[in-house]
């Protein structure tokens, strides 16, 4: 008896900092994979080598001929559902990620937002919804990529 009210006092806890981390935090579970949400905004973003004043550099545009390093600024509104479809238009494997900051050796990925490894001709898509208005960051989660230039700013603002 004392085993299950133990049990039970757990699981009220753990149901407790869910509700709390929702409601406060506004923090959502992983949207990749585990909800399906039909997006309001399709975005294409190509990845890949460019050379810069003789040195090779990662970088992400919004077409092959136009990117940069860094990469473009996105603009988003409080609530927007963004399918990102990155395109590795490169000759090495790269991602895109949605991190809170960049870095380049160990980045902190935003709630499962992450292409994965994605290989030169191929690409991947992500569904991402920008609940908090605020800034954060894209980059390529290689490491090294993106001190070469292969990250971008993102600007969330309200409705």
């Amino acid at each position: 008896m004392k085993k299950t009210i133990i049990l039970l006092a757990a699981i009220a806890v753990a149901i407790d900092l869910a509700i709390v981390a929702v409601l406060v935090f506004d923090l959502q579970p992983p949207l990749r994979g585990a909800v399906n949400l039909t997006p309001n905004i399709e975005l294409t973003i190509y990845g890949g080598e460019i050379t810069v004043d003789g040195q090779v550099r990662y970088a992400y545009g919004f077409s092959p001929d136009t990117m940069t390093a860094p990469g473009p600024t996105l603009n988003f509104t409080q609530g927007d559902i963004v399918g990102i479809t990155f395109v590795n238009v490169g000759q090495v494997v790269h991602t895109l990620t949605i991190v809170p900051f960049v870095d380049p050796n160990n980045p902190e990925v935003l709630d499962n937002y992450d292409t994965g490894l994605v290989e030169g001709g191929d690409s991947a898509t992500i569904v991402v919804q920008f609940n908090q208005v605020g800034n954060l960051n894209y980059q390529c989660a290689v490491p090294g990529h993106a001190s070469l230039g292969m990250w971008g700013n993102i600007t969330v603002t309200e409705q």
